[in-house]
């Protein structure tokens, strides 16, 4: 997409501040609002994830039987969320956890970054409703008749001829 329109869905502005994009920007901002919809985190892509994060953090010690149903636990939660969300959410506890994170935790760092992409999704759909709306092509210029004729309008705004008296 577009650095411009990219820049757009970063504002926060109201429907009628948006501006009326053409046709061109319209397509890219239809085809960014169709991969807006991320596919969900499957259980062994969340596993996986976690299991990185295991070898890296330090966890608590438990029996297999409690690692099995914690790890249960931790990827029905978060299979619920699309992957791209968790795989940035991932990047920000590797950052700047020191400990194995909750279930809770994750859920903070997933919803602000969940939320800048549907809000993004959104500004996306506002544009597009307003192109759809307010778009029209742009009309011919003026044929040298019509020009002759203002500049004759123009000329002599109150429609007084030559011969006329006042």
């Amino acid at each position: 997409m577009p650095t411009k329109l990219d820049t757009l869905l970063d504002q926060h502005l109201t429907f009628n501040d948006l501006p009326v994009v053409g046709p061109v920007s319209a397509g890219h901002l239809r085809e960014y609002v169709a991969s807006c919809q991320p596919p969900r985190a499957s259980e062994q892509q969340v596993n996986r994830m976690l299991t990185r994060l295991a070898t890296m953090m330090p966890s608590p010690k438990l029996s297999n039987d409690e690692a099995e149903e914690r790890m249960a636990l931790y990827r029905r939660a978060l299979s619920a969320h699309a992957l791209p969300d968790l795989h940035a959410a991932f990047e920000v506890i590797i950052r700047k956890c020191r400990f194995f994170p909750t279930v809770a935790e994750i859920e903070e760092i997933v919803a602000p970054i969940r939320g800048r992409r549907t809000r993004r999704e959104s500004a996306a759909r506002m544009v597009l409703l307003k192109h759809e709306r307010e778009w029209k092509e742009p009309q011919e210029m003026l044929t040298e008749d019509d020009a002759k004729m203002l500049g004759h309008i123009l000329a002599d705004p109150m429609g007084k001829s030559e011969g006329a008296t006042a």
